[in-house]
């Protein structure tokens, strides 16, 4: 199993959410301290502003000035209260009814003036202040009337806010203080859970890494304290010596299991041989010609064939399969194979043959639950075949002119038959040049092609017909490789057996 690939490390995610915890810090500073102080700032700055205006209304002279600012007593009140720290105003400037400035060459209009006018007019208030916190400084408009022929006036002037400059600085001060200590408690929180947890974690990681090698020296060290993770450091040693001791058993079971399975493949080695030994010689049979393609599923196979030169010039042909498949399947061939052989010296029909053999091994079957189906046919020099077939496939008889006969099964199989030969019967048939026999066992018929469909009787027709027109070793050839292209050599499960029988 691949390792996923580290995206984004645990101290990474630790730190974007204090990061993100110190922006809400400071959002909360902003919001819930920030804010109010600014206000407050800000209404002390307008006290500051209203009690200037109040000091000028006192010594602003009424009803005899057209503009205050060109009366020097008025002027020297002003620095003298400025000297003494009760006002500091600047930039004073008187405004008439119409918004224009008073000796402004360029005639500009106040609209800040003409609001003040109008709230006197309005609200009567006595003078209007207007507070610039980016400048720290207020500007004041106080309106009067200077004589009673002429229109109302407003004083205008700016007023220097030192105090709230001071008070802002402060507040600023003191927010950069909170957040440099929030970003070190912040610091130094991530750093102690990297010391508790991460560290310890990252050890955790690396021991686990060893294992997964087959290292199992590896240890997690835990402290006095014996916390939650010094625990669960605890119960991995302890799972790592427990494992590292499973460990230990299954290599030497595997040992043994290998030494075991070397074994046994020799002994397979050695069945195989053996089975190929038995198998009849290319030059038995001489009344017919015949090819043959055994192919086991392991080593040693269930199915077996044989072909015997009998009296008259007569040949036998046989072909049975044991019911399973590898070594059990294989030791009943072993059995049936000997069987034949004394039936055949005892008996010249081929269903006493074959009941002979169910005698000497039914007992035997039945106690294993195990069968054998068989195929057993002698063919005479003139062409007469006279069979039994013990619940076998169909054995396939393929006419020169490509008409298709199945023979069927004529009794039932070795191991299921009572004893005696009354249960198996034979059948004969006459074959003439030309005429192909073909046998097969079930392992054939059962193999799947590609599309998942059974090959079934009907393709074993389909690929014999195919290739009739061949020799018999060329037709046999073709017939099985047809046969293992189109098929899903996965869904191949039991043994399987092929043999082209014509006369010779």
């Amino acid at each position: 199993m691949d390792t996923p690939r580290k995206r984004i490390s645990i101290v990474t995610k630790i730190f974007s959410v204090f990061l993100a915890i110190t922006a809400l810090d400071l959002s909360a500073i902003y919001i819930f301290t920030g804010t109010g102080q600014i206000d407050q700032i800000g209404r002390n700055g307008i006290l500051v502003a209203e009690n200037a205006a109040l000091k000028i209304l006192q010594i602003l002279p009424q009803g005899v000035l057209a503009d205050p600012m060109a009366d020097k007593s008025f002027q020297k009140k002003l620095e003298a209260m400025a000297r003494t720290n009760e006002l500091d105003i600047k930039n004073c400037a008187t405004v008439a009814g119409d918004g224009k400035i008073i000796g402004d060459g360029e005639g500009r209009i106040s609209p800040r003036a003409l609001k003040a006018l109008r709230l006197y007019e309005s609200e009567e208030r006595l003078f209007y202040a207007d507070l610039s916190l980016g400048e720290f400084s207020a500007d004041l408009f106080i309106p009067f009337k200077p004589a009673p022929n002429l229109s109302l006036r407003v004083l205008s002037c700016n007023l220097p806010l030192e105090s709230i400059r001071d008070s802002f600085y402060r507040l600023l001060r003191l927010s950069v203080i909170i957040l440099i200590v929030t970003l070190l408690m912040q610091a130094g929180l991530a750093w102690f859970i990297y010391i508790i947890f991460i560290k310890r974690l990252r050890l955790f990681e690396k021991v686990s890494e060893q294992i997964g090698q087959g290292d199992f020296s590896g240890a997690i060290n835990y402290g006095k304290r014996f916390d939650e993770i010094d625990h669960l450091g605890y119960t991995f040693n302890t799972m790592r010596l427990a494992l590292a001791e499973k460990t230990r058993v299954l290599e030497e079971t595997l040992l043994s299991l290998e030494k075991a399975n070397f074994d046994l493949e020799g002994d397979l080695i050695l069945g195989e041989e053996i089975q190929q030994s038995i198998l009849p010689e290319k030059t038995a049979g001489k009344a017919v010609r015949w090819v043959v393609t055994y192919h086991p599923m392991s080593r040693v196979s269930g199915d077996f064939y044989d072909v015997y030169d009998l009296p008259g010039g007569a040949a036998g042909i046989l072909q049975f399969d044991a019911s399973g498949h590898g070594v059990p399947a294989a030791l009943l061939t072993m059995m049936a194979k000997i069987s034949f052989v004394e039936a055949i010296q005892k008996a010249s029909a081929p269903n006493r043959i074959v009941a002979s053999v169910n005698d000497e091994l039914s007992q035997h079957l039945q106690k294993t639950g195990n069968f054998l189906t068989a195929f057993f046919g002698i063919i005479r020099p003139n062409g007469k075949m006279i069979y039994c077939s013990a619940a076998h496939t169909s054995t396939l008889l393929l006419r020169a002119g490509a008409e298709a006969i199945l023979l069927h099964p004529t009794s039932l199989s070795i191991g299921f038959a009572p004893p005696g030969g009354e249960a198996f019967h034979a059948a004969e048939i006459e074959l003439l040049r030309g005429d192909r026999l073909i046998l097969y066992t079930d392992g054939l018929t059962e193999s799947r092609a590609k599309n998942g469909e059974a090959i079934g009787v009907e393709g074993v027709i389909a690929l014999a017909q195919k290739f009739q027109k061949l020799d018999i070793g060329s037709m046999h050839r073709e017939f099985f490789a047809a046969w293992e292209s189109g098929v899903d050599r996965r869904a191949v499960e039991d043994d399987v057996t092929v043999m082209i029988v014509e006369l010779a």
